[in-house]
């Protein structure tokens, strides 16, 4: 009898990254592979809880033993395709398909606007597994997280995600303020996650604003935090991992843009009824990852705070009592 065929697919990072990339390793799994990932050490704790992953090596730990030893895999799935990914995978001696990153498009479309948006990465993502899959998408690839004993608001509860890489896909404090005092009027209370960046706006806004304010951030892991985007009953966040992390738990969802665009091909994955997107007036996108430049005006500075309330209250209205 045959042994499984084994694929190492590589995604360095981040978070977010890593949770977009759970549909094709579920699928692969689901087809027959033995699907070992390749990420940052940082952010093995979210590899981890890729459904159909059976092993996770670390870029900075394990890449020159895997280097040493890539004859074991069967084949390379490169999802991230960058100079470097490509110089190593090459080093491998094994079959690789790299995905193939949209560079000029991204150009045209930062350039010159919505008509040149970008194809949704899941569907990328697919595209550069396709050789080796059979029947296409379809595998459940909601993450698998581990028990916490973290203690969460006993009551339904919304989650405001109050981080982000760059400022161009931060609200400031003073935002936030004003959202969460609209916010608290719905009657659920409102659990604060972030990094320990986060931490002392965190605090900031929970002891002003009363006992209706939990803070999370720099208390908990990336696992825990994801566990509270889990349990909650809305999820209101920038572009972020935790963004991601809600929509493949398909939590209620209101995103929230500005350097950053869905059109970028990152809206989050999959779309469903409970989801709301609200983008910043002006100019979007203007980068990447959220970067904004010193020539540059920040679409955060005129995000529409107010609409933030509106829309959780229409969300919230079929699934709580208010």
């Amino acid at each position: 009898m045959s042994s499984s065929p084994s694929i190492l697919v590589v995604r360095l990072s981040a978070i977010g990254d890593l949770v977009v990339v759970a549909p094709v390793v579920a699928q692969l799994h689901h087809e027959g592979y033995k699907v070992s990932l390749l990420c940052k050490d940082a952010y093995r704790p979210v590899a981890l809880c890729l459904p159909g992953v059976a092993e996770v090596y670390s870029w900075e730990k394990d890449r020159v033993k895997l280097a040493e030893q890539g004859c074991n895999f069967t084949v390379v799935l490169d999802l991230q395709g960058t100079a470097k990914s490509k110089r190593w995978t090459r080093g491998l001696k094994v079959k690789v398909l790299t995905y193939k990153k949209p560079y000029f498009r991204r150009i045209l479309l930062l350039v010159f606007g919505q008509r040149f948006a970008l194809e949704p990465v899941v569907s990328r993502y697919f595209k550069a597994a396709e050789p080796l899959l059979k029947n296409g998408a379809g595998a459940p690839a909601e993450l698998v997280l581990p028990k916490t004993t973290l203690t969460l608001p006993e009551e339904p509860y919304i989650a405001m995600v109050i981080g982000g890489t760059h400022a161009g896909k931060r609200l400031s404090y003073d935002q936030w303020r004003l959202a969460i005092r609209e916010l608290l009027k719905l009657g659920l209370p409102i659990a604060l996650v972030g990094g320990p960046e986060e931490a002392s706006i965190g605090e900031s806004l929970e002891q002003p604003l009363g006992s209706g304010v939990s803070n999370y951030c720099g208390t908990t892991t990336i696992i825990e935090g994801m566990a509270v985007v889990k349990e909650a009953a809305l999820v209101i966040s920038g572009d972020t991992g935790f963004m991601h992390a809600a929509a493949n738990f398909k939590r209620p969802l209101i995103s929230l843009w500005g350097a950053t665009h869905p059109s970028l091909g990152f809206a989050p994955w999959p779309h469903y009824s409970a989801q709301f997107q609200i983008i910043a007036k002006g100019r979007s996108p203007i980068s990447k990852h959220g970067k904004v430049r010193w020539w540059q005006r920040n679409p955060m500075k005129k995000f529409p705070v107010e609409e933030i309330a509106l829309i959780a209250e229409q969300i919230l209205r079929d699934r709580t009592t208010l």
